[in-house]
């Protein structure tokens, strides 16, 4: 994330802007999505904390080389993750994922926009988007995860993405979810109806998550 959406951010996630407090997206679909595969999976791992540790560091790291990759400002390495805490692969486990990153074959173009900040006023909800511009000459919202498998919340998220996007006068017409991982890379494509229609769920959850948060 860079300087700008940190700026925006405070320790809870949230967002201020303008004078005004929004609710992160993921802090939403966090709150609101079933996490049952989650719970399950760390029944069955014992050493899950530490596995989940790294799996962040990944994560976040994967997220600045790609940053590198198309920012027009220089990527700052979070302050937060200490050298001593970075895996012993993690020059491999990098090299790996843009490897295969690489092998999607992506025709990404300007102008574009990354890590910009989106807000949708009536969810009271603020979120930061990977990167949005032209793929293959479509005006494509694009996320970067390096989950294991696919699942429903990214899919919500990415049509929060597009409703704040269109409040903020854009359009974009396509969706796109990479997941980028050390044994391959997997794309998943939504259009704008789906965006449209994840995004409209998205103001339910929020709805009530801002109920339950009232009571």
């Amino acid at each position: 994330m860079n300087k700008m959406s940190q700026a925006l951010r405070d320790i809870e996630g949230n967002y201020h802007i303008n004078g005004k407090l929004y609710r992160s997206i993921t802090a939403i679909l966090h709150d609101e999505c079933p996490k049952m595969q989650l719970d399950a999976w760390k029944e069955r791992t014992p050493d899950w904390r530490e596995i989940g540790r790294k799996a962040r560091i990944y994560g976040t790291f994967m997220h600045l080389q790609l940053q590198s990759q198309y920012a027009k400002i220089p990527v700052d390495v979070p302050t937060e993750i200490s050298i001593d805490e970075w895996p012993e692969d993690m020059a491999e486990e990098l090299e790996e994922r843009m490897k295969n990153w690489k092998e999607l074959g992506l025709k990404m173009g300007e102008p574009n926009l990354m890590e910009h900040t989106i807000v949708i006023e009536r969810a009271k909800a603020a979120g930061t988007w990977d990167w949005f511009g032209p793929v293959d000459d479509v005006p494509t919202i694009l996320d970067w995860k390096s989950s294991k498998r696919p699942q429903k919340s990214h899919k919500l998220q990415l049509g929060a993405y597009y409703i704040g996007a269109i409040e903020s006068g854009i359009r974009p017409e396509w969706g796109m979810i990479a997941y980028i991982r050390r044994n391959g890379a997997e794309l998943v494509e939504m259009t704008e109806e789906e965006l449209r229609e994840a995004g409209e769920k998205f103001i339910e959850l929020a709805a009530r998550n801002i109920k339950r948060r009232e009571e």
